[in-house]
C-alpha cells in the first residue's frame, strides 16, 4: 500500500553500564545452572536496560515531535546516581514470572523523571501502563513451565544473590527502537537527551 504509514516500535529507557551488565551477566549464568535448563528466557547482555516507559508503535512522521518532547524533559533534571542491588521476581519468588534486579540510589530524581517522560510522551503511547512504577532491570522471563520446575526455580532465587552489582551515574536518556525479528529482538538508539550538570 502506497499510502501505509511507516511505524516505528519505541520505548524510553536509561542505559546500563558495561561493568553493571557484566557482573548481572554472571548471575544470569549462576541462576542457570541452579535451575531447570530452559526454564528461564533470560534478557540479552546488550538489551539489560532500565525502562522509563514503553511506547509501542510510532507513526514516524511523529519521531522528530516527540524528540522535541523528551528533548524538553531532559533539559529540566540534573544528573542522578543509582545502583543495581539484589535479586526479586514478580509476582513473587514463590511464583516467579519475571526475574529482576533492583535498583537504589536517587530513586526518587528517576521517579520524577519517569514521571515527566511518562506525561510527555502521553499522546505517542498505544497503551498506558496503570500500574506503579518499580524501577528494575529485567533479567529473564520464566517460561511456561511444570510446577516442579517452578518450585526449582523458586528455591534457586529464595537462596538468592544479594550482592551489589555496581552503580553509576545516569547523565542520559534514550529514545529506542525495538525491531522484531525471527532471531530475537534488536534495540538501537533514535536519540539521546542528555541531562543538565548543576554547577556546585
Amino acid at each position: 500500500m502506497p499510502n501505509e504509514v511507516q511505524q516505528i516500535r519505541a520505548f524510553v529507557a536509561v542505559h546500563v553500564p558495561e561493568a553493571v551488565r557484566e557482573k548481572l551477566r554472571t548471575v544470569q549464568r549462576q541462576f542457570g545452572e541452579a535451575m531447570p535448563e530452559e526454564a528461564v528466557r533470560w534478557a540479552p547482555f546488550e538489551q539489560l536496560h532500565l525502562t522509563l516507559e514503553f511506547l509501542g508503535n510510532v507513526a514516524e512522521g511523529g519521531i522528530s515531535q516527540l524528540k522535541g518532547a523528551l528533548d524538553k524533559v531532559a533539559s529540566q533534571h540534573d544528573v542522578f546516581r543509582l545502583a543495581a542491588k539484589s535479586i526479586g521476581a514478580f509476582s513473587s519468588v514463590r511464583n516467579p514470572r519475571v526475574i529482576w534486579a533492583g535498583i537504589v540510589g536517587q530513586v526518587e530524581a528517576l521517579t520524577h523523571l519517569q514521571a515527566d517522560v511518562t506525561a510527555a510522551v502521553r499522546q505517542w503511547v498505544q497503551e498506558e501502563e496503570t500500574r506503579k512504577y518499580h524501577p528494575h532491570l529485567t533479567l529473564g522471563r520464566v517460561r511456561p513451565i511444570k510446577p516442579r520446575d517452578v518450585r526449582k526455580v523458586s528455591a534457586a532465587l529464595a537462596k538468592g544473590e544479594s550482592g551489589d552489582f555496581g552503580e553509576w551515574d545516569v547523565e542520559a536518556f534514550h529514545l529506542m527502537q525495538s525491531k522484531l525479528s525471527p532471531h530475537g529482538t534488536q534495540h538501537s538508539v533514535l536519540a539521546t537527551f542528555p541531562l543538565q550538570r548543576i554547577q556546585a
